[in-house]
């Protein structure tokens, strides 16, 4: 399938899957035709798009979210590898949540002064 039909199918901007083609997130790209520069993305790159985005909405970066996505291709059934990434990602999130606290109380000081 050619970008267009894959950016839809994706709701992911044509932009963003050549970023994410450029840090080859995305596999498998071809030129099928010399004449042109047009390039077929096979439809395994739509269910990696699909993981890409649910991974950057919960904020993975892109390297870990190219690290998952090896994990998932040479570990299928392994879980321990997924485990300790949720674990590193939680661990994370919860130093951003402390750190958020840590503004939110400011502002409100600052405001009732």
């Amino acid at each position: 399938m050619r970008i267009g039909e894959l950016s839809k199918k994706a709701s992911i901007s044509r932009d963003t899957i050549r970023l994410y083609e450029k840090h080859q997130l995305i596999v498998n790209v071809t030129r099928p035709n010399e004449w042109n520069n047009y390039k077929d993305y096979p439809e395994e790159n739509l269910k990696r798009l699909l993981v890409i985005k649910c991974l950057k909405k919960f904020g993975f970066t892109l390297k870990e979210c190219r690290e998952v996505l090896l994990e998932m291709e040479q570990n299928p059934n392994k879980d321990d590898h997924k485990r300790k990434v949720a674990k590193s990602k939680l661990a994370e999130i919860d130093k951003q949540i402390k750190d958020l606290i840590k503004v939110k109380n400011t502002l409100i000081k600052i405001l009732e002064e």
